[in-house]
């Protein structure tokens, strides 16, 4: 139970990472037909999958559990995310 709510968590950060502008102009083109056509059912898509991972969670144990085991999930996967988009390498100062 725990590591498919994790999965689904996993699944839903993906998919709206995939559906910001910056990603869709960075796609193929195919890809960026799909993804501009399709954008608002994608993200309702990854919406409930944080929705059924957290319903989940909380069936299984309890409303305040599952929340907050829902968010110690959610927390590193957008920061792994973060980390892996973004180019974390020291940019050289300039020097005035």
């Amino acid at each position: 139970m725990i590591i498919f709510s994790l999965l689904l968590i996993l699944i839903g950060m993906f998919i709206l990472y995939k559906c910001s502008a910056k990603q869709i102009t960075k796609a193929k083109p195919t890809q960026q037909q799909f993804l501009n056509r399709f954008r608002i059912q994608l993200r309702l898509a990854a919406f409930l999958c944080f929705l059924f991972a957290g319903s989940l969670l909380c069936f299984k144990y309890g409303s305040s559990i599952g929340f907050i085991s829902w968010w110690i999930f959610a927390t590193p996967i957008t920061f792994l995310l973060v980390l892996w988009v973004n180019d974390v390498t020291k940019q050289p100062q300039k020097k005035s």
